[in-house]
């Protein structure tokens, strides 16, 4: 069954994490969801025979015959997709069980826009809340509306760019948006905000949803 909203999960990391990654999306209270994990050749035997034993058909597990490294492994994720919107999670990234009917919602309202940034709460390797200095500088920089709204244009640009406060695998993208533009070559670090600029500046928009549903 066709569906509206893909997670794309590029993994190279703590099976432990995947893990816990996996069931947060298993746990959404809105069931419109397919599941992708692309490992990139992680050294665990037991990964793909724990995907298995899931017997979840919502659930795709994929591994590379070779070491993409991790912005390729990315680009791979964002190819495979077949939603209409896509969010690529880091494997140590926490779904809240309302992610996926915060951002159909916010998709239903702003239909056109590009990107979808939903609320997002910082927690440390135990689950609990945490703040480091660069969530501090988002928390300064980022629009705090009161609900949903949509930004477009030279200013949220120039806003990015004094201070970047999205957090990029808490981004739900137009997967349609994202294949006309495409990630800028040469660039290993701040691909994601180049990608967002560019869609910005192109006339596409962004969404900011303050409703915290990541983790």
């Amino acid at each position: 069954m066709f569906m509206s909203l893909e997670f794309m999960v590029p993994f190279y990391g703590d099976p432990a994490l995947l893990k816990e990654t996996v069931a947060s999306v298993q746990a959404q209270t809105d069931g419109d969801w397919r599941l992708t994990v692309v490992d990139d050749g992680y050294p665990d035997d037991s990964i793909p025979g724990w995907f298995a034993a899931l017997g979840d058909d919502r659930v795709r597990y994929l591994r590379n015959e070779t070491n993409l490294g991790a912005n390729k492994n990315y680009e791979k994720c964002l190819a495979l997709a077949t939603a209409d919107d896509v969010t690529v999670l880091g494997a140590d990234d926490l779904l809240r069980p309302n992610y996926v009917a915060v951002v159909r919602a916010a998709r239903s309202r702003f239909p056109a826009a590009a990107v979808l940034q939903p609320g997002v709460e910082v927690i440390d390797e135990h689950g609990r809340p945490a703040r480091s200095l660069a969530d501090l500088v988002k928390r300064v920089y980022a629009p705090r509306p009161a609900g949903p709204v949509e930004l477009r244009g030279e200013d949220v640009a120039a806003s990015l760019l004094t201070g970047n406060w999205l957090y990029f695998p808490a981004l739900c993208f137009s997967v349609a948006a994202v294949r006309r533009k495409g990630f800028r070559e040469g660039l290993n670090v701040v691909q994601d905000l180049a990608l967002v600029l560019d869609l910005l500046m192109s006339g596409e928009s962004l969404v900011v949803d303050p409703t915290v549903c990541f983790a």
